[in-house]
């Protein structure tokens, strides 16, 4: 029965001391892991900012010459109705003078 006695006391320490580990060790963990993201966030937060502003700039630019094509689109649908309109008064103007003409002769 010594044995039984001396074996269970024995134990008990070791749990107690493996628990106190354990906890230190999470206490670690909690610290190295705010310790890294405060790291992270000294480190990759004006990156970060700085892609984010250059990223609005492009879309901003990319948008002012989406814009602009558009209003050169409408210009060119524009000339192209003022264009055939011309050609087809002048072809009306060339056959009326060529009308003319026949009747004159």
């Amino acid at each position: 029965m010594p044995d039984q006695e001396t074996q269970t006391q024995d134990t008990d320490p070791i749990c107690n001391h493996e628990e106190e580990i354990n906890c230190h060790v999470k206490k670690e963990l909690d610290s190295l892991s705010r310790q890294l993201l405060e790291y992270n966030e000294k480190t990759f937060d004006s990156f970060i900012q700085e892609i984010t502003k250059q990223l609005e700039e492009r879309v901003n630019a990319n948008n002012k010459l989406h814009n602009e094509i558009e209003q050169q689109k409408i210009k060119l649908q524009k000339a192209e109705k003022l264009l055939a309109s011309l050609s087809i008064n002048n072809i009306e103007h060339k056959e009326t003078v060529s009308h003319t003409a026949s009747v004159i002769l």
